[in-house]
């Protein structure tokens, strides 16, 4: 699915490039400066220590709308998507150039193809001056957005997100950039995004990227992914991408939603997961159970049982074998693009599970249909 959009989206920006390519380019107004040049709105427009002034071009605004509404017609291609997004790189804090400047020198090709990015005005720019910078993108014009700054505080049962300041709340969201930062341990992002589109779709993300730097996005469906990743849009046009391009290696597999793991079981050597959808307390997702075959017995025992939920991406598991033992722990895990591979870690505090043996920080299961 992830796919069939971004080749759909090429097709449509060889297009816009194209039509692009035929307006008059004409000039662009000097940058103003302001009378308090300290402030952030000006650190963050046309020069340091400036205000940018409305562009009179008619034709910069025109191909900014046009690159904002090119995006918007791709994400309607998927009722599934939520909205996008794009990591558009690292800020440091000693960094002075303008935010123009700063984006053209970090995304300048992103930049070229969907301009809008210079149009997002300085009370849509959140998080402070450095960190992780991305770009969001709702689904549409109904679509709501809200940007909680939040702190990981350890609650008994591992160390969860507490949002304490409301960074951004519109029920009519238009693009913001959010400069994240990260506490403790780099998978603890300091903001969470909060989607909801008109027709109910509900996504809530932390922000994370991979170490090729792709946002971390989570799934839903088929595992098909519910914010959609557009920074590579400017690395790899229409006009040069290659005839028969298929994703490569393991940059495709990604964590699930709750819904994404619902009713799938999982096996590896002697052990089988059976992950059931309901039937539990509503903070899980549903019932967990943790099955075995011992040596020289052809059926598997039922060892542990209890339940699981997705916590951005890692698999809670809270199960019991009955007789004092339990188990409880968060695993990172990842789906593969096919949906028939599960990538299975140690939690991130130590514990493990007992098909991930002590010498093992993770394994391979399959799923299974029998």
């Amino acid at each position: 699915m992830k796919r069939l959009i971004l080749l759909r989206f090429f097709a449509e920006l060889v297009s816009l490039s194209l039509a692009l390519s035929l307006t008059a380019c004409g000039g662009q107004s000097e940058p103003s400066p302001s009378e308090d040049g300290s402030s952030m709105a000006g650190a963050f427009s046309g020069g340091k220590d400036n205000v940018s002034e409305p562009k009179d071009d008619p034709d910069d605004s025109e191909k900014a709308e046009s690159g904002l509404d090119l995006l918007r017609a791709c994400m309607a291609e998927d009722d599934q998507l939520a909205g996008a997004v794009a990591y558009l790189g690292q800020r440091e804090p000693n960094n002075r150039s303008s935010m123009t400047d700063w984006l053209l020198e970090n995304s300048g090709g992103l930049v070229s193809e969907l301009p809008f990015l210079l149009e997002i005005p300085a009370e849509r720019i959140l998080g402070g001056e450095s960190g992780k910078l991305y770009c969001i993108v709702p689904r549409d014009e109904n679509t709501s957005l809200a940007v909680n700054h939040v702190t990981w505080e350890s609650q008994g049962n591992g160390v969860w997100p507490v949002a304490d300041e409301v960074l951004y709340r519109e029920e009519y969201a238009q693009p913001v950039l959010v400069f994240v930062n990260y506490e403790e341990w780099p998978d603890e992002p300091d903001t969470e995004i909060n989607l909801v589109t008109n027709n109910g779709l509900e996504v809530k993300w932390y922000p994370l990227t991979d170490a090729s730097g792709c946002p971390v996005v989570p799934t839903g469906l088929n595992y098909a992914p519910m914010l959609m990743d557009f920074g590579n849009f400017g690395a790899a046009t229409g006009i040069d991408y290659p005839e028969n391009w298929e994703p490569a290696g393991d940059d495709w597999w990604l964590p699930p939603t709750d819904l994404g793991l619902a009713d799938s079981t999982w096996v590896c050597d002697d052990w089988m997961m059976d992950l059931r959808y309901g039937g539990c307390d509503p903070e899980y997702a549903g019932i967990a159970e943790l099955y075995h075959r011992f040596e020289d017995n052809t059926e598997l025992t039922r060892v542990f049982s209890g339940v699981w939920r997705m916590e951005d991406d890692c698999l809670r598991l809270e199960l019991s074998a009955g007789t004092g033992t339990s188990l409880s722990g968060s695993f990172p895990i990842l789906i593969s693009p096919s949906g028939e591979e599960m990538h299975f870690q140690r939690s991130r505090s130590g514990e493990g599970v007992p098909f991930l043996s002590d010498d093992m920080d993770s394994i391979e299961l399959i799923r299974s249909y029998g």
